[in-house]
């Protein structure tokens, strides 16, 4: 099922509502491993490729997947199938072996990612049983977050999703707020802001706040139309 940008924008407000409320109105760092705890589901940790092109998956049913013995591939290298419970998020191993703060960022933004599958997802996967029991996520599946008409279904997805993770690590209303407090705007203005060098500062201070990476923190502001994105 696909949804509006408000639908996702109404979707990832309920969430903060009900499980962070403090976030709502109040630039705070979400765990996501919190927001997991919170739905319900569970987590586990897998090499699930012989490199990193695919760095999470949800199960919405019963299944199993293809486990390598380390993130590198190494000749000899065989997988084994494994079985996870419906429920379970599986997130690559390889992103718990890097320690640097951005990489812990990602770590967080993935598993939001990954949560936001369950959110959004469960109704589609239990009206088509022929589909999939799994979603498994690509590494490109987390560059963007726009779509219009000739983005593919499968695009759309991943798209919405990324939109939905986005929304409730930084939630709406909490963004604005801390962006006027930032730019001493006193309201903003009817047009998104024309993006210049120096908001750069702007926005690497909003990322820290929010707990998250540079890029994800700009193209959060360009969703919400409180910067241009030209």
């Amino acid at each position: 099922m696909f949804y509006s940008k408000l639908e996702l924008e109404e979707m990832a407000d309920n969430i903060n509502l009900n499980f962070f409320p403090e976030r709502y109105l109040t630039p705070k760092a979400l765990d996501a491993y919190d927001l997991l705890d919170a739905l319900g589901c569970e987590v586990d940790w897998k090499y699930l490729s012989p490199d990193d092109s695919i760095l999470g998956a949800t199960f919405f049913d019963d299944g199993y997947w293809y486990i390598w013995p380390s993130g590198k591939y190494k000749s000899g290298d065989t997988y084994q199938i494994e079985f996870f419970r419906k429920g379970t998020i599986v997130i690559n191993q390889i992103l718990l072996d890097t320690k640097n703060q951005k990489d812990k960022a990602s770590e967080n933004y993935i598993v939001c990612h990954e949560c936001a599958h369950w959110i959004k997802d469960q109704h589609f996967f239990m009206m088509h049983p022929e589909e999939n029991v799994l979603q498994v996520c690509k590494k490109n599946n987390f560059e963007v977050t726009w779509w219009n008409g000739n983005t593919s279904d499968t695009e759309i997805i991943e798209r919405q999703t990324n939109y939905l993770a986005a929304a409730i690590l930084m939630p709406r209303y909490a963004v604005r707020e801390a962006f006027l407090k930032i730019s001493r705007y006193k309201e903003l203005p009817d047009k998104p802001i024309e993006f210049k060098n120096y908001m750069k500062a702007w926005i690497s201070t909003l990322s820290k706040m929010f707990g998250v990476n540079f890029n994800p923190m700009k193209y959060r502001l360009y969703d919400l139309e409180i910067l241009s994105r030209n």
